[in-house]
C-alpha cells in the first residue's frame, strides 16, 4: 500500500511539475535614443522663455554668481519648470562674463 501511494505521489508530482504552457516572448522594439546637446538646449531654453517677457541680456552681461538669483526670481515669475531653469542657468553660467 505505502508503495503503491508513494508511485501514485511520484507521478502526480512529475506531471504537475510539468510545465505545459507555451511560453511566449514578445518581439523586442528598439527605440532610438536622440542625443541632446545641454549647451544647446539651455541656449534654446533661454532663447524662448525669457524672450517671453522681456529683452534678452547676454550671458556675459553679468557674473556666474549674479545669474543665478536673476534666474531663480525669473524662474518664480515666468512660471517656468525646474528642469527649465537649470538649462538656462546652466547655459547662462558657462557663458558668463569672468
Amino acid at each position: 500500500m505505502k508503495i503503491a501511494f508513494l508511485v501514485v505521489f511520484t507521478i502526480m508530482l512529475s506531471l504537475l511539475s510539468c510545465n505545459t504552457q507555451k511560453q511566449v516572448t514578445a518581439p523586442v522594439q528598439t527605440v532610438e535614443v536622440a542625443s541632446i546637446n545641454i549647451e544647446e538646449s539651455g541656449e534654446k531654453m533661454f532663447q524662448k522663455r525669457c524672450a517671453e517677457c522681456h529683452d534678452l541680456y547676454a550671458p556675459n552681461t553679468f557674473t556666474s554668481q549674479q545669474w543665478e538669483p536673476i534666474v531663480f526670481d525669473m524662474q518664480k515669475k515666468g512660471g517656468i519648470s525646474n528642469d527649465d531653469t537649470y538649462l538656462i542657468l546652466d547655459y547662462l553660467k558657462k557663458n558668463a562674463k569672468p
